[in-house]
């Protein structure tokens, strides 16, 4: 499982999607999505426990690391632990395993690919 401890911000940078490493969200990104890219580095950094904290609770709820493991789309299982307390906030009813796969699926890979997966993509052009 790729918890990212003792990775550098640079390192996880190169696993989010929207957050770049800016002070600010760029014009036309996803601000949402932006944020809690740009706060799940600053915790991991910090070395905060509520990305563990989240991991630790969906995993046991929900067993969050056999329902979108790493492996499949790069995003490390702590971010997407986040991402899901996040969906589970703001929705009206508490986030099913279901409604968390089809909404990371559509809203958040689909759009894009990690900065690590650009860089291995577009290795035979250096």
């Amino acid at each position: 499982m790729h918890l990212c401890a003792d990775m550098t911000r640079e390192e996880l940078i190169l696993d989010c999607r929207y957050y770049n490493g800016e002070e600010e969200v760029p014009e036309g990104v996803d601000s949402l999505m932006w944020g809690y890219e740009e706060a799940w580095v600053g915790m991991v950094l910090e070395n905060s426990p509520t990305p563990q904290k989240c991991l630790d609770y969906y995993s046991r709820t929900y067993d969050l690391p056999s329902i979108l493991p790493y492996e499949e789309d790069g995003t490390p299982i702590s971010l997407k632990a986040i991402l899901w307390n996040r969906l589970d906030h703001w929705s009206y009813f508490p986030a099913n395993a279901q409604d968390f796969k089809k909404w990371y699926q559509e809203k958040y890979v689909a759009r894009t690919k990690t900065h690590r997966q650009l860089l291995n993509n577009n290795r035979w052009l250096l």
